[in-house]
């Protein structure tokens, strides 16, 4: 596991459903620096009676890419599963915007779940975010509607969030990635995605491999 005070990566609110407000400090070079945050303890997933669980993808490795160094990498996946990575955090359960990969491993690496879409589909983005939402709002106080940019980035930290983004040039519509793990759909399949999302979130001995 890579240790736990990373910088973390900006990405813009998404406009058609609940996402994080923005609140980090911006350095220099326009990352946020990770801040610790009370976060709520996870409370038991949704259930699915559907076994959804993936392809498996031999893990890659724990690699950092060096500051400055080249991200250039021929991960074995599509979108990518493992490998060498960037200590970098989302600061949004739901991203406008792709992540590049060598933050997405970082994400997984902690024991996170990927839903990402490849299409210009308002609809199926909201779906999407709704099923993560079902877990991601388990993490903060049940009196807040949005989660900080600091709680965000605690969930993840812990490896307890469900993060939703675009991910364009992939052939399927929906790509579903935990560490080592990756399942793809045409169209939305909440019974499967819970599945998937039950097995792997916050599954450290997964994420450990």
């Amino acid at each position: 596991m890579t240790p736990r005070h990373a910088r973390t990566l900006v990405a813009p609110l998404a406009a058609l459903v609940l996402a994080a407000a923005g609140c980090a400090k911006h350095d220099d070079s326009g990352t946020t620096q990770a801040t610790s945050s009370p976060t709520a303890s996870p409370a038991a997933p949704p259930t699915s009676s559907v076994q959804f669980l993936g392809t498996h993808y031999p893990s890659q490795g724990h690699a950092h890419f060096e500051e400055g160094a080249s991200t250039a990498f021929a991960y074995n996946s599509n979108p990518p599963t493992s490998g060498p990575h960037k200590e970098m955090f989302s600061d949004t359960f739901n991203s406008a915007t792709p992540l590049p990969k060598y933050v997405q491993v970082h994400l997984l690496e902690h024991g996170n779940v990927l839903l990402q879409y490849n299409c210009d589909c308002p609809q199926l983005a909201g779906a999407l975010y709704q099923i993560a939402y079902g877990y991601d709002s388990k993490l903060i106080p049940s009196d807040q509607l949005q989660p900080t940019t600091a709680q965000v980035q605690a969930a993840e930290e812990s490896g307890a969030a469900v993060i939703v983004a675009p991910y364009p040039g992939m052939t399927h519509k929906i790509a579903l990635t935990a560490w080592t793990r990756l399942a793809t759909l045409d169209a939305v399949d909440q019974a499967k995605i819970m599945s998937f999302i039950n097995a792997y979130v916050h599954n450290t001995a997964n994420a450990s491999q």
